[in-house]
């Protein structure tokens, strides 16, 4: 006796297809999403990163090195 195919997968469950059931366009689209997800989570991050303010420690390296680049002589 064969088992019944259930074709209602549950949410979030991940299913692999066999190649020869489905075309090359789903692999390009799943990874042309994820990459733009990717993208977008990074670009997220790094916004957030930008909005935090600096370490005392790194605000004084900030300082030394600008005073450095001020005090160098200028070649033109």
């Amino acid at each position: 006796m064969a088992d019944d195919v259930n074709e209602d997968w549950p949410i979030g469950l991940i299913v692999a297809v066999p190649r020869a059931w489905r075309g090359e366009s789903l692999w390009d689209d799943i990874r042309v999403q994820t990459q733009d997800r990717i993208g977008a989570d990074l670009r997220a991050m790094y916004a957030d990163l930008l909005r935090q303010p600096l370490s005392p420690g790194l605000e004084r390296l900030v300082h030394q090195i600008k005073t450095r680049l001020e005090t160098l002589p200028h070649e033109c």
